[in-house]
């Protein structure tokens, strides 16, 4: 038999190496391209990373989510109820706010959105968003504009068609009509025993959803959500009036109701009372704010009628003129108005007020409110 020789042993050793190499090699490409390929098939891409935001999202330990229902043919906005959750007391609320909401931007505000879309008007409804705006990022518009009226933070927003929200919220009852979680949401989110049930669960519902969060941020809440107890969920309506076909938000008290649940210690207890005035029927109140008001202050209080001209006029109303009353001191104010519909919300602001219908009112005024010590501002 005969022998090979040193220098055929070696380049056979070393083609045989670089074989099994080279076998390694196209093994390694193979892996990594059918990885890549499962990747771009499975990835969800995150709708938020695609546009520039017009507000900075916070998802910080108080979430406040505005979340919009949407018609999937009109793009209209069907439903609106901001979501506040507190991680650290856990509680969870929802203050429902009609969709026919109208809100007067201001000078400032309007001066940087009109740059943005010509098509929205000083006064804006709500339920027009998509019309003003166009893509995903109309939604953060809609939370300037809302935000700036509640004078709150509202940290991002959640939007979703109308089926898809209507499987999720449901109304509390007829007599009060503000939206609470569904049933089923309920069901779903009391089999979560963990914070990884949870995230399961947000991740199987996050297709069907538009948000300006991602995934992850928004499954940071997954193991405080756990431990909310569904029994103590608070539902709430905005206080405001209805004006013919439109809703005029009251600021102030909507500011105060939104910081006091803030400012709450853990829930303990079920629901006793729903806030606002969509349950109340304030809504079906003739507004006020239409009609020219006058302030006289009957008191030795200085400054009073000056203080309520600010804060009536803050929330919308229209105050003609303040001066003193000179028909002696009253304890309690008194509302003239010229018409026995107009007046009733503006009881809201004073203690113990009553309204009369009177004709010759100071300075021609449709309404005059005759200010009483017992409502002395602090």
């Amino acid at each position: 038999m005969k022998k090979r020789s040193a220098a055929s042993i070696f380049f056979g050793s070393l083609l045989k190496t670089l074989g099994i190499m080279a076998l390694f090699l196209g093994v390694g490409i193979l892996s990594y391209h059918i990885t890549m390929l499962y990747y771009n098939k499975t990835a969800r891409v995150e709708r938020s990373t695609t546009y520039t935001h017009a507000i900075t999202v916070n998802t910080g330990n108080e979430s406040s989510n505005l979340i919009y229902s949407y018609n999937k043919d009109t793009k209209k906005i069907e439903a609106l109820v901001l979501e506040l959750f507190d991680e650290t007391t856990k509680n969870l609320s929802y203050i429902t706010i009609p969709v026919n909401t109208q809100i007067t931007i201001s000078q400032s505000t309007y001066a940087d959105l009109i740059e943005v879309s010509q098509k929205l008007p000083q006064v804006a409804t709500l339920s027009e968003i998509n019309t003003y705006f166009t893509g995903d990022v109309a939604y953060e518009y809609g939370i300037m504009i809302l935000q700036e009226e509640f004078k709150i933070d509202i940290g991002y927003f959640t939007a979703m068609s109308s089926d898809v929200f209507n499987e999720n919220f449901t109304k509390k009852s007829k007599e009060e009509p503000v939206y609470l979680p569904s049933e089923k949401l309920l069901a779903k989110a009391e089999d979560c025993k963990d914070a990884k049930d949870m995230e399961k669960l947000m991740d199987n519902m996050w297709d069907d959803l538009i948000s300006d969060t991602t995934l992850s941020q928004k499954q940071n809440y997954a193991d405080a959500l756990t431990q909310v107890n569904r029994e103590y969920i608070r539902a709430h309506g905005v206080f405001g009036v209805k004006s013919g076909d439109v809703f005029i938000l009251n600021k102030s008290q909507n500011r105060k109701m939104v910081n006091s649940i803030w400012e709450s210690d853990a829930y303990g207890s079920p629901q006793k009372r729903v806030k606002g005035s969509l349950n109340t029927g304030a809504s079906k109140i003739a507004s006020s704010a239409g009609c020219t008001i006058q302030i006289s202050n009957s008191t030795s209080i200085n400054g009073l009628a000056a203080a309520y001209h600010q804060k009536l006029q803050a929330d919308g109303y229209q105050v003609i003129g303040t001066g003193n009353y000179v028909g002696g001191e009253l304890t309690e104010t008194c509302i003239y108005v010229k018409k026995k519909k107009w007046g009733k919300d503006l009881l809201q602001y004073f203690k113990n007020a009553t309204i009369e219908v009177k004709q010759d009112l100071t300075s021609g005024a449709d309404i005059e409110i005759v200010l009483g010590t017992q409502d002395k501002l602090s």
